[in-house]
């Protein structure tokens, strides 16, 4: 899902479920990766697992940029049900940091605990 400027309120004020958001540019490399990561699997699992994942393109939404002092690209953060933000990453993480996020999000065990039991 792509959060915007004018679609924040709804996605995110008036959400009851963290909210982990990728703040990202069409022309960086890494930025890509992760937003084809959120596409392919990471929406699907936080879906299931009651986390919100959204994308930001901050070429086209400059107001959101800006609240968030966005200075540097790919950068997540997660937006809590009571609006405080927490787990702020500049860069792009290996895969399974972000599986084990929105595990920690949910309250359920690790991705990989869960894969062996």
């Amino acid at each position: 899902m792509e959060l915007t400027d004018t679609n924040y309120e709804k996605i995110i004020k008036n959400n009851k479920i963290p909210v982990l958001i990728d703040f990202y540019s069409p022309t960086c490399g890494p930025c890509q990766m992760l937003t084809q990561l959120i596409d392919e699997r990471l929406e699907k699992y936080g879906e299931e697992n009651g986390v919100k994942v959204v994308k930001c393109n901050v070429s086209n939404n400059p107001k959101l940029a800006s609240a968030f002092k966005i200075r540097s690209v790919p950068f997540t953060i997660v937006v809590l049900k009571d609006e405080k933000l927490k787990y702020p990453e500049i860069g792009l993480k290996h895969e399974t940091y972000y599986f084990e996020l929105i595990d920690k999000l949910s309250g359920k065990g690790s991705f990989f605990s869960r894969l062996f039991t």
